[in-house]
C-alpha cells in the first residue's frame, strides 16, 4: 500500500474538527450554527475521555503516513526533525494513542511509540492511520464499511449496505474476524450518531479523508 497526503474537502474537515455530522455542515460560514443544530438532534456520543479510551484499546496499531515536516510534534511543541521522521516511517514504527485533545476546534492525538523512543502529538484527521488498512484480507470489509459511511453522510439508506459489510465480516476468520466484529459494532454507532468520533478504529486513515492509497 502506497502512502500519500490527500486534500481533505472543506466540508469533511470542518465537520471532523467540530465532531458534528458531516451532512449537517454546508460551508465554513455556517459551522457554528450547523454544529448547534446538529447537537440538538444528535447528542455527541463520545467525550474526549471516552474517545481516548476507544483509541487506546486498539494498542500499538497506528503509523505515521509520511515524514513531512510537522508530521509529529514533541511534547514541548517542537517538531521532530526530518531524519527522525524518515526513520519512523521507514521502520514502520507503531504508535499507541494516549489521549485525544480538542484545541481550538482541532483534534489532536497524543502518541507513544512501541519501542518507547518517540512520543508527542499529531493531527487526528491526517496524522495517523491504522496498520490494519494494509491487511489484504480486510480490504472487502473496509470498502463495504466506507460505503455505509458515505451513505450516512449523504443521508441515504444504510441498511442494505450494512448488511453487505456484515456479509464480508462473516467470511473472515481468526484475528481478522475479531477486528471485523469490533469494527462493525463501531460502524453501527457511526450510523446512529454520525460524528467523526464514531469512526471505526479500523478506518482511521481512510475517513474522513484518506492518507493512504492502495
Amino acid at each position: 500500500m502506497k502512502l500519500k497526503l490527500v486534500r481533505i474537502s472543506k466540508i469533511a474537515l470542518a465537520a471532523a474538527l467540530l465532531c458534528a455530522p458531516i451532512a449537517a455542515v454546508a460551508t465554513s460560514s455556517n459551522i457554528i450554527s450547523a454544529k448547534t443544530a446538529a447537537n440538538k438532534k444528535t447528542p455527541y456520543h463520545y467525550s474526549t475521555k471516552a474517545w481516548t479510551k476507544k483509541l487506546a484499546k486498539a494498542g500499538y496499531s497506528f503509523k505515521l503516513p509520511n515524514a513531512a515536516k510537522g508530521a509529529l510534534y514533541k511534547p514541548n511543541g517542537k517538531p521532530y526533525g526530518k531524519k527522525s521522521l524518515k526513520k519512523i516511517v521507514k521502520s514502520n514504527t507503531l504508535f499507541k494513542a494516549k489521549k485525544v485533545r480538542l484545541i481550538h476546534n482541532n483534534v489532536f492525538v497524543d502518541l507513544v511509540s512501541k519501542n518507547g523512543k518517540f512520543k508527542g502529538y499529531t493531527s487526528y484527521i491526517n496524522g495517523i492511520y491504522n496498520k490494519n488498512l494494509d491487511n489484504p484480507k480486510l480490504q472487502p470489509l473496509i470498502e463495504a464499511e466506507l460505503g455505509v459511511m458515505t451513505a450516512k453522510v449523504n443521508q441515504n439508506p444504510t441498511a442494505d449496505l450494512l448488511g453487505q459489510a456484515q456479509n464480508e465480516a462473516a467470511k473472515l476468520t481468526g484475528k481478522e474476524k475479531k477486528i471485523a466484529d469490533l469494527s462493525l459494532k463501531q460502524l453501527k454507532e457511526f450510523v446512529e450518531y454520525g460524528t467523526v468520533a464514531e469512526t471505526p478504529v479500523l478506518l482511521i486513515g481512510r475517513y474522513p479523508g484518506s492518507v493512504v492509497e492502495k
